[in-house]
């Protein structure tokens, strides 16, 4: 009984700590929100770490993020500028898209078509701080 006890409590300590719920997006999942991340109403919620597209009902509609996961960053995507554009959003962060320009039309608001999850450091381009770019 002493050693199935001590099993148990080396895998306990041993498990990777995961991030809380924020809101209605449970760990591991990216939502987005259309409102402001902390009492906007939830459009979309993804989880698997491949490029998807928003469902058609629910594109250009997004004013915020929740990314949950605790290694993994996020591209937010808009393919009708010119060259595809990402948003990186870095794990375990909430952003507000309208604090963010798209370069020559306004800004990330009501701009995203498509999300790519990336099973990466959780990183964008080697920082904690949300960054954008062209994909080539």
């Amino acid at each position: 009984m002493a050693i199935a006890t001590a099993s148990v409590a080396a895998l306990t300590l041993t498990a990777p700590a995961q991030a809380s719920t924020y809101r209605d997006c449970a760990y591991p999942h990216v939502c987005l929100y259309n409102g402001a991340y902390y009492n906007g109403s939830k459009l979309v919620q993804y989880r698997d770490t491949y490029a998807q597209n928003l469902p058609s009902n629910r594109k250009d509609k997004a004013d915020s993020v929740v990314n949950t996961r605790n290694d993994d960053s996020v591209w937010l995507i808009d393919t009708r500028s010119s060259g595809s554009r990402y948003l990186c959003i870095p794990a375990n962060t909430q952003v507000n898209l309208g604090d963010y320009a798209l370069s020559g039309r306004g800004t990330w608001a009501n701009d995203v078509d498509a999300i790519h999850i990336w099973n990466d450091n959780g990183l964008c381009s080697g920082t904690r701080h949300v960054t954008q770019g062209v994909i080539h």
